[in-house]
């Protein structure tokens, strides 16, 4: 009972993360149908920035809240400037611009702080472990999940209870009758992305964090992590990117439970397959494209 709980809290750590990885994507995808493939350099230099206000001695609350206003500065200056002139163009137009910005972050981080690993430096009470009833519950874990939670509860509020959230479910649902109702495309995709900002700075310190260590080209795992999610769950609704996410937390744990020591280094490849086995039979995703923002 006591590893069934272990587990259960291992996988709601990984896979809050995740969920919220995936959320980022899900916001810019359900207005714009892109597959921003720049996401992860949100997170990687949000988290960048917090080793400089470390290595500053700033107190950790406003090194936080520093990574927050960046990343979202960050991403509605993305999205201002590289994607919403490219507002009516094909989906591989978009494509293939999220991959050059991708690449203009990735060389103006190696320009900026060098290719060696920087280490980001965390209070120390972040790496403590409580144990009740014999499961280990360390801070980390739980910081995750209560942050998920938190954003989980704060972004149904907006697009439930805003008028930005009506304008984004609009764009989102009819966006030839949101332009009609008189709903700003520029509005609404600044919102969207000053959203989706946010998320990565919160996920990049969460992320970056744990792992320790951040490089120029740490973004590919978080940015693939939050794909196969937003897949899994299915594309273009909120809903569907937490149940992905929690999902794909939860397969990963299993298996690490499970698989031999001899497998576990092909747990990403099995990992995959289980994914490709689900949407066999769920090809919309888990939640399915009924469930819309």
């Amino acid at each position: 009972m006591i590893l069934a709980l272990q587990r259960v809290l291992d996988a709601l750590s990984v896979g809050s993360t995740y969920a919220l990885l995936a959320l980022g994507l899900t916001l810019v995808y359900s207005v714009m149908n892109l597959i921003n493939f720049a996401y992860g350099m949100m997170l990687v230099w949000s988290a960048f920035i917090a080793v400089v206000m470390v290595n500053a001695n700033v107190p950790a609350p406003v090194v936080v809240v520093g990574c927050i206003v960046f990343s979202a500065l960050l991403s509605v200056g993305v999205g201002r400037l590289a994607f919403q002139p490219f507002l009516t163009a094909p989906p591989v137009t978009l494509l293939i611009t999220s991959f050059g910005v991708e690449l203009v972050l990735q060389y103006a981080a190696i320009f900026v702080f060098g290719e060696n690993p920087r280490i980001l430096q965390v209070p120390p009470v972040f790496n403590e472990v409580f144990h009740v009833g014999g499961v280990r519950l360390p801070i980390s874990e739980l910081t995750t999940i209560v942050v998920a939670l938190v954003v989980f509860a704060l972004l149904y509020l907006i697009l439930n209870r805003t008028s930005f959230g009506l304008q984004i479910r609009a764009a989102a649902e009819l966006p030839d009758m949101a332009r009609l109702m008189g709903v700003s495309p520029g509005v609404v995709l600044t919102t969207v992305f000053a959203i989706s900002g946010v998320i990565a700075g919160l996920v990049g310190v969460l992320w970056f964090a744990q792992v320790g260590a951040v490089t120029p080209r740490s973004d590919i795992d978080p940015t693939f992590k939050a794909f196969i999610a937003i897949v899994l769950g299915g594309l273009g609704n909120t809903r569907g990117a937490i149940v992905g996410g929690l999902a794909l937390g939860a397969i990963e744990v299993f298996l690490s439970a499970v698989l031999p020591p001899n497998v576990i280094g092909y747990s990403e490849g099995i990992v995959f397959a289980i994914v490709i086995a689900i949407l066999l039979f769920r090809p919309s995703g888990l939640v399915g494209v009924s469930a819309r923002l």
